[in-house]
């Protein structure tokens, strides 16, 4: 397999997001702390999220990356269907999570959905806004 490398910013991109995702989930874990219940259906809610914006990342990574440098392969296809597959199972296994935990409160559904939004929205606003981020 042909490997394509990220552009440096996308590098960076990650980099932030992945660490604004730990600390959102710190964040939550610690206002979940007190009921074991909200803090399960917390991190179940937020493990499909994440997941789900992970093969999201993945799938585009592929599109916009990898597929205009490596054309007419087969494998190219196979990658974008199993990318594809797995971010609707991830949905599929979020949806049924957020049915099974229909008691659970507001907050717990709140704060794992969000990640969906706050990961790459505080990612790129660090990245276009703050010089240091940049130069790291």
């Amino acid at each position: 397999m042909d490997q394509v490398a990220l552009p440096q910013e996308s590098r960076k991109f990650i980099k932030i997001f992945l660490i604004v995702s730990l600390i959102w989930f710190v964040f939550g874990s610690i206002i979940h702390s007190s009921d074991q219940g909200q803090l399960v259906a917390f991190i179940q809610i937020f493990l499909f999220s994440f997941l789900d914006l992970i093969f999201l990342i993945l799938l585009f990574w592929n599109i916009f990356f990898i597929i205009p440098e490596i054309r007419g392969r087969r494998s190219n296809k196979i990658r974008l269907m199993f990318f594809g597959f797995f971010k609707l199972v991830c949905l599929a296994l979020l949806a049924i999570t957020l049915k099974r935990l229909r008691n659970a409160s507001a907050s717990a559904h709140l704060m794992g959905v969000s990640i969906i939004w706050v990961g790459p929205l505080i990612s790129g606003v660090c990245l276009k806004y703050f010089p240091s981020f940049k130069n790291n």
